[in-house]
C-alpha cells in the first residue's frame, strides 16, 4: 500500500516535505532519490517532478522514462535475434509460425485499406496500453510481451530474409516501424517503471503508484497514441508503395 494517502497536498504531489529546521528548508525524498539508484537517465526524475504543471512536462516525462523504454528495446532486440536464429535452425518451426500468422491476417489484407489501417491501429494500440496496465504486476508481463514479440518478429525477418532479402526487409519495417517500435517500448517502458513502484511498495518503500499511473496513461493518450496512428497510417499507404518499387 502507497504510505502517501493525501494526493490533494500540493506538496505531496511534488513528492516533497519540508524539514523541521528554522529556515523551512527543502528536502526531496522519495520518488527522486530512489531514481539515483536505479538507471543512468534517472536525474531527469526529479526535474520532471518538479515540474509537472510546465507546458512542457510532455518532454520532461519522456527524458524521465528513456531508460526504461531503452530496456524494453534492448530485451526486443535480443529476443529478435533469437528468433531469427531459431528460425535458421529450426526451419520447421518457422514455417508452422508462418502458415499461423497468414491465416490471421490473409483475410485483413483483402480488406479496404482504411480497414485494413484501422486494424492495425487499433491492434498496436491495445497492445501498447496492455503492456502499460499490466505493468501493473510488478513489470514482470511488459518484459514477457516484449520478449515474446521479439522472437515472433525475428523469426518473420528471416522467413521474409530468405525470400525477398534484407533491402525488403528494411524498406518494410523502417518507414513505419521508426515510429511504431518506440512507442512500443515506451509503453512497456512505462508499464515496468509501475511495476517498480509496486515492488518498492511491497518491500515498505514510499511510492506515488496512483500518481504515476495517471501520468503515464496521460503521456500515452497524448503522445503514444497519436503516433501509432500515423505509424499505422504509413505503414497502410505508403510502405506498399515503397515496396512495390523493389
Amino acid at each position: 500500500m502507497e504510505k502517501e494517502d493525501d494526493y490533494n497536498s500540493e506538496e505531496r504531489k511534488e513528492g516533497i516535505q519540508t524539514t523541521g529546521t528554522p529556515e523551512g528548508e527543502i528536502e526531496n525524498r522519495g520518488y527522486a532519490t530512489e531514481e539515483k539508484d536505479l538507471f543512468p537517465g534517472s536525474s531527469a526524475a526529479e526535474t520532471w517532478r518538479d515540474s509537472r504543471k510546465d507546458p512542457k512536462k510532455g518532454s520532461r516525462y519522456l527524458r524521465f522514462i528513456w531508460p526504461y523504454a531503452l530496456l524494453m528495446a534492448f530485451i526486443f532486440f535480443v529476443f529478435l535475434v533469437v528468433g531469427y536464429y531459431s528460425a535458421a535452425s529450426f526451419p520447421s518451426m518457422a514455417e508452422t509460425l508462418r502458415e499461423s500468422f497468414s491465416s490471421r491476417f490473409s483475410s485483413i489484407m483483402t480488406m479496404n485499406p482504411l480497414f485494413i489501417m484501422f486494424t492495425i491501429f487499433l491492434n498496436n494500440a491495445f497492445l501498447s496500453l496492455l503492456f502499460l496496465v499490466l505493468g501493473l504486476a510488478l513489470g514482470i508481463l511488459p518484459i514477457l510481451f516484449i520478449a515474446f514479440n521479439g522472437y515472433v518478429v525475428g523469426v518473420i525477418v528471416y522467413l521474409i530474409a530468405q525470400e525477398r532479402g534484407p533491402l525488403f526487409i528494411l524498406l518494410g519495417l523502417l518507414p513505419h516501424g521508426i515510429l511504431e517500435l518506440p512507442m512500443v517500448f515506451l509503453s512497456a517502458g512505462i508499464g515496468f517503471r509501475l511495476g517498480y513502484q509496486v515492488f518498492s511498495a511491497l518491500i515498505g518503500r514510499s511510492t506515488q503508484i496512483k500518481s504515476e499511473f495517471k501520468e503515464g496513461l496521460t503521456f500515452y493518450f497524448h503522445w503514444i497514441l497519436p503516433l501509432l496512428l500515423v505509424a499505422a497510417i504509413i505503414e497502410t499507404f505508403i510502405t506498399p508503395v515503397i515496396l512495390s518499387s523493389v
